[in-house]
């Protein structure tokens, strides 16, 4: 049930990578830095849900993160995957946010008449961002993001037993005032990379290329909704240049809430509404690679 397992171990390996944003509320800088770090209003990067918006955190300013990631649905069986994040993040330097994190993944499948099994995935890493351009300035936020993370599955991996991976997100994040102090809109272009170690020969790494829009509108000065869409696509090889393993396109509700000066919260559905992968030709929900579900709840606290 190869197609099967690799469904459960992209969870668990898109997810840390994904999720290292802070998102935390920014405090008024005392001075401005650099034309690309100011802006005239604060846009926190988690009001878009999956996707990110081009803030970083101002020069001085530090807070930590918990986020949670979820997924359910797969063709041939039942398959779900979890994935914590633990994040602190912060700045010591103009327009750059440094935030290391630990992450712990719970993933399984069971197929329909069969034997279920499930395993866990245990890692950490660092996610580093630089703005390039700020939205006051030019109107546009340009930021790139690398995150670099180590981990290593028990039981239940791509091949069973025990594997460590090696993963690497490339991030470009734009966002944009669309109606002044209302409506943003982002846009992302996404690399995942994973190298697996003790695994077959042909399919030591996978890649992942995601394209994600999203809308947030501002209905109170502490409440973002909106919507996302992403389409994403799957390979072995570390730059998308091998197998094809599948692709999907997903759609849903996000909100980011402001609950005071310190906490936020925010969160996302994303569901898939077309989808492919390498068992057959056609539009098939659910695929062996990609969830018919994903999920994301995250609360934030600034110092």
């Amino acid at each position: 049930m190869i197609r099967s397992a690799v469904f459960a171990a992209a969870l668990a390996v898109a997810a840390p990578v994904m999720a290292a944003d802070l998102g935390v509320k920014k405090p008024a800088p005392v001075a401005p830095v650099s034309a690309a770090c100011k802006e005239t209003k604060g846009l926190p990067a988690d009001a878009f849900g999956f996707a990110s918006g081009s803030d970083v955190a101002d020069l001085g300013a530090w807070g930590v993160g918990f986020d949670n990631t979820y997924a359910a649905g797969g063709r041939g069986g039942k398959s779900f995957g979890y994935v914590g994040t633990l994040q602190a993040s912060g700045s010591f330097l103009p327009c750059l946010e440094v935030g290391p994190y630990v992450y712990y993944g719970l993933s399984g499948f069971k197929p329909y008449g069969g034997l279920g099994r499930t395993g866990t995935l245990l890692g950490g890493g660092v996610e580093m961002k630089y703005k390039l351009l700020g939205r006051a300035t030019h109107g546009v936020g340009l930021t790139l993001a690398m995150s670099p993370n180590f981990g290593a599955y028990n039981g239940f991996s791509i091949y069973g037993g025990h594997n460590t991976v090696f993963n690497n997100s490339y991030r470009l994040l734009a966002d944009a005032e669309l109606v002044k102090g209302k409506l943003y809109g982002a846009f992302n272009l996404e690399l995942f990379q994973s190298a697996y170690t003790n695994t077959l020969p042909g399919f030591r790494n996978l890649s992942q290329f995601n394209v994600r829009g999203a809308l947030a509108y501002a209905a109170t000065d502490a409440l973002y909704v909106g919507a996302e869409a992403s389409y994403q696509v799957a390979k072995t090889g570390m730059w998308m240049d091998g197998l094809f393993r599948g692709n999907a396109v997903y759609v849903g509700p996000t909100f980011f809430w402001q609950i005071n000066d310190k906490f936020t919260l925010n969160g996302t559905w994303a569901y898939q509404i077309a989808g492919n992968d390498k068992a057959g030709p056609g539009h098939k929900l659910g695929t062996g690679v990609f969830p018919l579900h994903q999920a994301r709840l995250k609360l934030a606290y600034a110092f």
